[in-house]
Order: C-alpha cells, then structure tokens, then sequence
C-alpha cells in the first residue's frame, strides 16, 4: 500500500506551545542543498510521478499552500546545528565536496565520534581513508553530547552484573576505561585543544545504602572506587551518599572532533563535508551529486543507525539492526554559576531517567558553567506529549544548587539504546563481512563512540581486539541462544506508529488552529486515509509535505522542542523544511498526495 502512493512536494515547518516546548535559544540554518535529480526518479519505496503531471492545488484546508518543486536548491546552510555551549552552530565547513569519483582502501560515512576515531587509528596504520559528512564535522550526535567519558555506565553495575557474568562486566568497565585513556592519549600527543581534564565521577545515590552498588564495582575491576567523602554542601549540591571513581574525564566533543579531523587529514586522509552518501554498498557508494567512491578493503557507516540503498535493504536491516534498539530523545542545559562554587567532577544520579552534571569552565575568570542533562523518553512521542524539559532540568539542578544562575543553553540529541545496553560496533550483519557499521550507542556518545573506533578500526586492520565480542552486532549475550538480542520497545513504537497512520483522524485541525512557527498532522481526506505534515512559518506561510517518513513509511511526528519532525521507528530526524537531519533515510521528506475533488 505504501509503495502505491503517489506524493507531490509542498513545504511546511512549526512548533506548538510555548508552555510545551519552553524557552528556547536560537538554532540553526538551513539546508545548503536541495533535491537532486535522483529525487525526481522512482523511489522503491515512495514513487514519484514528474512534477508536470499535478495539477497545483489552491487551497489546502481552505487556506493558500505554496508548493516548492524540487528543482528549488533553497537557501545555503547547515541544517540541524545546535546553538549548545560548545558552539555546534558555528561549525562551518572545512573540507571540500566529494567532485570526482575516487578509490581508496577504506571508506566511512559519517564525521562524528566512531567515524573519525576509527579513519584516526586506519590513518595512522597508513591506511588511504575517505570520511564522507553530509553536513559538517560533529554537526550531528556527537557534537551535542555532554562530552562526558567514564567508566560508570548509566544502567548501573549491578544491574550489569545480573544481566551478564561477572567476566563480561569486569571487561565492559576495561573497555570504557580503555576509551578514557585512548582520548587522553590522542589530546596529549596530537595536542587538541578541547578542555581535556581528568576528573572523579561522584555517583550518588538518593538512599544511604551503597552498598550493592559499590561491591558490583569492585567486582567490575574497578578498585579505585570509595565511598565519597561528601557532606551534603551547597558546593555539592547537597549530596551525602555517593561513591567516588578515580576514572573520569570531561571535554569539549566539538573541539575534540575538528582535532581528530586535523590529526586524520595530516597523515593523508581525506575528509569530503557536504557530501551526503545516497546509496551506500559493500565496496562502491554513490553520493548526492552522483559521485561515486569504491572501497578496496572495507566500508563503515558511522550514521548512528546504517542508511541503506534500497527497500530490501531497509528492510534487511530493519530485521537485523534497527530492531536490535530504539531511538531515545536526551535534553540539556546549562546555567550560569560563580567559578569555584561547584567541586569539581562528573556526578551522575541512579534514577530513571537518570540525570549527570558536569562543570564548563568559563573563559572570563568570574563564571563557570553548570552542564545538566536528563529528561529521557522515547523519540517521537505525540506533540500534545511533551512537558518543559528544560525547565524541568532547571528546576532539580537548583533544588541542589540553589545558588545556580540564568539559563544560558538549552538543546536536546538523538541516542540509540540497545536491547543489551550496549553499543553495536562491529561487522555489519546484513551481507558482506567487509561492511561495518556502528549503531546503538545505549547513551554513551563519546566514550562508547571511541569503544566502536577502537573495535572497527582493528577489526578492518585484522587485529586482534578484547572487547570486539562485547560489542558485535552478532552478539547474544543473554536470553535464549535462538532469538536474536531484539527491542521489545523498538517493536511497540512501531505497531504504535502504523496504528496512528492508519487510525482516521476524524475531525482534522485546520491550519488556520495552527499556532505560528508549529506544525501539525492533517487528514484532509479521512476516506482516502492520507495525511499530511504540514508547518505553518512565523509568517503564516504553509508548506506541506507526506506524513510518511521516506525511509520505511512510519508516520512522522511534530517535535515542538526542536521545531522538526522526527519518526519513531527508526530514528530519522527532518527539520521543519523537511530536510534530512539523521538517518537512517538519506532522502528529504517527501511531498504530499494531492487529492483533487
């Protein structure tokens, strides 16, 4: 059914209430390409007919729409940037467009934290490395991370130990652990200048009792860890019953990503920004621009869930990877505090959804930053569903640092938690071994993106690696031998998601309900069972496109924070203009099924 229908392109983007989204900085350009002519052409899971055959309709909802057609390039930009405290939305581009086609030994997709830590290790093994960025260096995941690397892991140990032995703990510990020191390593050597520190972690606990806890670390191998010496100061946040571990570290992911990208580029990599991989194989991948790159050895794709070329492909996938997790939304903020008002350190609390601090130290001598981040749920809930995460956030980090001053950032990322808690970092499990791909974060950006470079990068130069088995995507580390490691959750957001989209929405809001700068979900012909996404601009200009999302057609859903739309299925994120921000589609979002009376 979904293969049948036919969608013309209209434009749309919004946000809804105030009250809902809370106040928000100022975010993001736009997208610096529009369509090619790929997008003109049949889609195997979307077809198109030429733009020719429509007849352009007036009205929509009794309101004029303007219809954009997709030899419309739009305004130059960088689509999906967050105005966060490490200046994400300053990133520029660095490196050129990918203009030729060309051949090396390893191709990967994708310049955020696994992608540039493994070209790192490939390049200095001397290996020929081409990165291929849609956008620009850390412009997605990984530059809104909190920059947080730790030995502590957010499930807790002890709930790690009664999933797995106590000899898959203690080396999930030494694999974090060895992450944390190949940063430090990299910082050191290479001389990046990212606000590199070491630092305790503080784990604190809402009870006296630490116990269990602290025995499952030690058990884990992490003997540096003692009961905190805490007193339930203001300077730390009131906290009494923590336990204290030696290995932490905090950093600026941003600054930290352009320097392994200077480090990468050095010893002769290649890095090609604005060059978005539209059809990704096992040795050659076409881009946008219809250039194609060929892989003598091995091919990653580091998009945080693999982008596929075809339906069958999405598909393969969908029943191997994508299953395997399920796509989460984290917020953050950071509030204005007197330097030398906070002690020092990475707290972490054992709540669900949990929440971790961490200090930015400020440049001018008389503030630092207080970095706090939490309110998880799951991506793509119903807009009427959101709550003020970041007032929210605001709200409990004062409760325990009431001398805590004005907001200052706010911005919310994309994380993957997998049905193990752990990444997926490994040879892909669709086709040929030669494909790698790294997925499944489980919330740990950073160090679990530099675990999976680590991993891959080994595993492509046929070395041996420790915790290669942890982390394979063919693992199956619990339950029963013969049912794969799937997500109860990703399967439940699905049915959700195909239930919505096939549900009549009975009476349809009009657009002239739609609040100014919001979008909303419309059916203007509930017997044909069709919706549309529609954004009304602050102008009051409305833009229209396909409530479907392009990659496997689950329904798209208004995120009033981030003013996108984002699918709860799979994990693709659009902005408001319908242009791609995440995968794993690698298509904008379509135009919308022109019903003629």
């Amino acid at each position: 059914m979904l293969a049948s229908q036919m969608h013309l392109q209209l434009t749309v983007g919004s946000k809804l209430t105030a009250h809902q989204a809370g106040p928000r900085s100022a975010v993001q350009s736009r997208h610096l390409l529009g369509p090619s002519l790929e997008e003109l052409r049949p889609s195997s899971i979307t077809p198109f007919v030429p733009v020719s055959t429509y007849k352009r309709p007036r009205r929509v909802c009794g309101q004029r729409v303007r219809t954009q057609a997709f030899f419309n390039f739009g305004k130059p930009g960088t689509p999906g940037l967050s105005d966060n405290c490490w200046e994400q939305s300053k990133q520029k581009p660095k490196y050129a467009a990918l203009n030729k086609n060309t051949e090396v030994d390893v191709v990967i997709v994708g310049a955020g934290i696994v992608g540039l830590t493994t070209a790192y290790n490939l390049t200095q093994a001397g290996k020929k490395v081409a990165v291929l960025e849609a956008r620009v260096i850390g412009g997605g995941q990984s530059g809104k991370d909190t920059g947080e690397i730790s030995t502590w892991n957010n499930h807790t140990y002890k709930r790690l130990e009664s999933l797995y032995s106590a000899e898959k703990t203690t080396r999930i510990a030494a694999s974090q652990k060895a992450a944390l020191d190949f940063v430090e390593t990299v910082v050191k050597e290479k001389r990046i200048n990212c606000g590199f520190s070491r630092q305790n972690a503080f784990v604190f606990f809402d009870s006296p009792s630490v116990g269990p806890e602290f025995k499952a670390l030690l058990n884990a191998g992490l003997q540096d860890t003692k009961e905190g010496d805490f007193s339930g100061t203001a300077e730390e946040g009131g906290i009494k019953h923590c336990l204290q571990l030696e290995d932490a570290a905090v950093l600026n992911p941003v600054a930290y990503l352009n320097g392994l990208a200077k480090a990468i580029t050095d010893k002769g990599g290649k890095i090609y920004e604005q060059t978005r991989v539209r059809k990704p194989d096992r040795s050659v991948l076409e881009t946008e621009g219809g250039n194609k790159v060929t892989a003598r050895e091995a091919v990653l794709v580091a998009t945080a869930q693999p982008i596929t070329k075809d339906l069958a492909d999405s598909l393969a996938h969908t029943a191997a990877i994508h299953s395997k997790s399920f796509a989460k939304r984290r917020y953050a903020i950071t509030l204005s505090v007197p330097k030398g008002s906070v002690r020092k350190g990475v707290y972490f609390d054992t709540v669900n959804p949990h929440h971790s601090v961490r200090l930015v130290e400020g440049g001018d001598g008389r503030k630092d930053l207080l970095l706090v981040s939490g309110e998880e749920h799951d991506q793509g809930i119903k807009p009427e569903e959101y709550a003020d995460y970041f007032g929210r956030l605001e709200s409990w980090a004062k409760s325990r640092w009431d001398f805590a001053g004005p907001r200052k950032h706010e911005w919310s990322w994309e994380t993957f938690q997998s049905s193990e808690k752990l990444g997926l970092y490994g040879k892909n499990t669709v086709g040929n071994t030669d494909y790698y791909i790294a997925s499944g974060d489980s919330g740990h950006i950073t160090v679990g993106g530099t675990i999976g470079g680590m991993v891959i990068a080994d595993a492509i130069l046929g070395d041996p690696n420790p915790y290669a088995d942890l982390y394979d995507p063919w693992r199956k580390l619990r339950g029963p031998p013969l049912l794969p490691s799937y997500s109860p959750t990703f399967f439940k957001n699905t049915i959700s998601s195909f239930v919505t989209l096939l549900t009549p929405q009975g009476k349809s809001p009009d657009i002239s309900d739609i609040p100014a700068d919001s979008g909303a979900i419309l059916q203007r012909s509930p017997n044909k069972g069709y919706k549309e996404a529609v954004y009304k601009d602050p102008k009051g200009k409305v833009d229209s496109f396909s409530a479907l999302c392009p990659h496997l057609g689950c329904q798209l859903q208004w995120n009033p924070v981030e003013k996108e739309w984002d699918c709860p299925c799979h994990g693709s994120c659009f902005d408001k203009k319908g242009k791609q921000l995440a995968g794993p589609a690698t298509t904008d979002m379509r135009p919308p099924q022109i019903v003629t009376d």
